[in-house]
This record gives C-alpha cells, structure tokens and sequence, in this order.
C-alpha cells in the first residue's frame, strides 16, 4: 500500500508544473476570442483547447499557446468559421499602416472595428468582418478633442466599400 501512495505523491509532484498555470486551455481560448472580437468564442475556445500546450513565459510564469499549425487553422474554419490566416493578414496589415507613434485604441484597431460593427447593427460573421476591413483601412484622425481617432480617411473610402461589399456583403 506504502508502494501505491508513493507512486501516486511522485506523479503528483511531477505534474504539479502542469498545474502551476492560470486558468484551464479552454479559458484561455475564450480570452483570446473575445479580445479578437469571434463571433463564435465558445467554439475557437474548444480548438483552442485541443491543440494548446504549457509554454514558459520570459517572467516564469506559465501559459497556454496553440501553434498555428495547418491542421489547427484548418480546424478552426471547418469547425468554427474562423480563418485565421486571413484575421492575422488584416491585423499585420493595419499595423503596418498605422502612423509611426500613433496611439493604439484599448482593445486594437479590431476591437475598436467591432465597436463600430454593433452601433452600425452588425453582429455575428459579419461584425467580425466589418472589424477587419475596417481595422486594414482606418487611420488615426485628429480630433478637435486633441485625442486622437480612428477613422477612414476620404482617398481610401472607396477602396473600403468595395472590400466591405466583397469580402462581407456589406454594402454602405
């Protein structure tokens, strides 16, 4: 019986590692689909979960990553409508134009495209593909507040309304 309790109290304290994380994989998808603005949170949270591993931060602490493997974002489309690829397209590409030292919105240029999305009566896929043109066209604005905003900037209006039309069926 010793030899049994011992087994077990040597596999508890090799996994305790394991345990030391925040939260379970499955929380930590859910954060990351809601901060990106997923219309279907739940289910990237389940992929998400499947296919995250403990990684060790710079800090020490420990958190959860899934690799962006084919077979990960091929499951995320297939199960959840989520395409990746092309949501990291759009958000590498509005950095990329974002104003050298511009402030960024709480959230990002996504967050604040699904904002946009709900006042405008969007919700779902299409809010979700609103904020992402919008967030490859918008550009800090200058506002009367000395604030700074987030806007679409006349010269690239009509580029933007036809990659609403065509990528979301959105017409303005």
């Amino acid at each position: 019986m010793r030899m049994i309790w011992g087994i077990l109290f040597v596999a508890a304290w090799l996994n305790e590692p394991a345990l030391a994380q925040q939260g379970s994989a499955y929380d930590a998808g859910l954060r990351v689909a809601q901060r990106r603005g997923y219309a279907n949170a739940d289910c990237y949270a389940r992929v998400f979960a499947k296919h995250a591993v403990v990684i060790e931060r710079p800090g020490g602490g420990r958190g959860w990553h899934a690799s962006s493997t084919p077979a990960y974002n091929a499951e995320q489309r297939s199960r959840c409508g989520i395409d990746r690829l092309e949501d990291l397209a759009a958000r590498r590409e509005a950095g990329r134009f974002a104003a050298p030292g511009a402030p960024r919105p709480r959230g990002g240029i996504h967050g604040l495209g699904m904002k946009v999305a709900a006042e405008r009566g969007y919700s779902g896929s299409q809010a979700t593909c609103f904020a992402r043109v919008y967030a490859t066209y918008a550009s800090p604005q200058p506002a009367p507040s000395g604030k700074v905003t987030y806007a679409i900037a006349g010269a690239s209006m009509h580029a933007y309304t036809q990659d609403l039309f065509q990528r979301c069926g959105i017409s303005r």
